[in-house]
């Protein structure tokens, strides 16, 4: 059972990163002025880390590891693990942070900085993403 919800939930991270990559603009100028693109690439991203949260819960589980109370933990649990490339994990978790914020319309979240951290955190889900479908 937990094999077939982590391939799906694979499949829905590796269709939803394809389409952030190739709709995602190349100047935060697009990205700010196109509100269709815009509100698509948040989509997107939030899809993107809620399917990544639930690989690491089931990771996390198929792993007899302590369960974890919070989205950012699932990284820091697995972290400990030699599951993926050493710091990996690190560098990935605060994409939780910019998920909630996305979601959460925090105020404090400047549109530059999330196209930024959207920008940032591609490379390294493409990397998560080689580490699970071997």
């Amino acid at each position: 059972m937990k094999e077939e919800v982590l391939k799906s939930k694979l499949n829905l991270l590796t269709t939803s990163l394809e389409k952030l990559v190739n709709n995602f603009p190349d100047s935060f100028e697009e990205f700010q002025k196109n509100d269709l693109v815009l509100s698509a690439s948040e989509r997107y991203f939030q899809l993107i880390v809620d399917a990544v949260v639930d690989c690491n819960q089931i990771l996390i589980e198929e792993n007899n590891l302590p369960p974890s109370d919070t989205y950012f933990n699932t990284f820091i649990i697995l972290s400990k693990t030699h599951l993926f490339p050493d710091g990996l994990l690190d560098q990935l978790s605060n994409c939780v942070g910019t998920r909630n914020a996305i979601v959460h319309r925090y105020e404090s979240i400047q549109l530059k900085r999330e196209y930024e951290d959207i920008k940032k955190y591609i490379p390294l889900l493409k990397e998560y993403l080689k580490v699970l479908v071997r």
